[in-house]
């Protein structure tokens, strides 16, 4: 019943319910017309009516204003609506500020997500974990000091064994994928900058 509005003499009105009108027996009908009423309640001119939303989509640049209760006496309900009202320069601005913000914590989970998936290299499918990306970078750095260097690098299909010069292969791919995946994220918080982002694209342009 908090969604019924009263009505008296031809003007609409929040007004909560009576206690003795809210039953489990009594239906919403019963109280589009309260003539049945005893006189002494004062509710025999009175009657609360289902409410109906009209205010639509809210304008660009616009925030809510006043509510507006409109009686459609054909139907017995209560259209209501609120104005819609500009928005002043600091209230856009704070609004603006706010999107960006929400933009640029979704972009970078989304670049972190990204950026730790994995990557395939040679056709070996090789973790690209912020720990896997340290130990790979320490292997790389070993086979810069001793070319000669090689050892068994464990991926998700099992171990392979690699070279000094496979070593820095796969780190300088793993690097490539990691830049790809901010580089991604640097665009995208251009594109929030230029008001031009979707949502769409959030899943687009990353790094395989």
């Amino acid at each position: 019943m908090s969604e019924l509005i009263r009505v008296q003499n031809g003007i609409a009105t929040r007004e909560p319910i009576p206690d003795f009108l809210i039953s489990p027996l009594l239906l919403p009908e019963s109280l589009a017309d309260l003539s049945w009423t005893p006189a002494e309640f004062g509710l025999q001119d009175s009657a609360w009516w289902p409410e109906e939303n009209t205010e639509g989509e809210l304008g660009v640049n616009k925030k809510w204003g006043a509510e507006v209760l409109t009686i459609d006496a054909a139907r017995k309900v209560v259209k209501v609506a609120r104005n819609q009202v500009n928005m002043t320069a600091a209230e856009k601005a704070a609004r603006d500020a706010l999107v960006a913000e929400q933009w640029t914590t979704q972009i970078a989970a989304r670049r972190y997500t990204a950026e730790i998936a994995g990557t395939t290299i040679d056709g070996m499918p090789i973790d690209t974990g912020r720990d896997s990306q340290g130990l790979i970078t320490g292997a790389a750095v070993q086979a810069i000091i001793d070319p000669e260097y090689s050892l068994h690098w464990k991926t998700s299909a099992g171990f392979v064994e690699l070279t000094g010069q496979q070593i820095l292969g796969v780190a300088s791919m793993v690097r490539a994928h990691v830049q790809a995946c901010f580089n991604r994220e640097a665009a995208l918080l251009d594109a929030v900058a230029e008001g031009t982002i979707t949502a769409a694209m959030l899943d687009e342009g990353w790094p395989a």
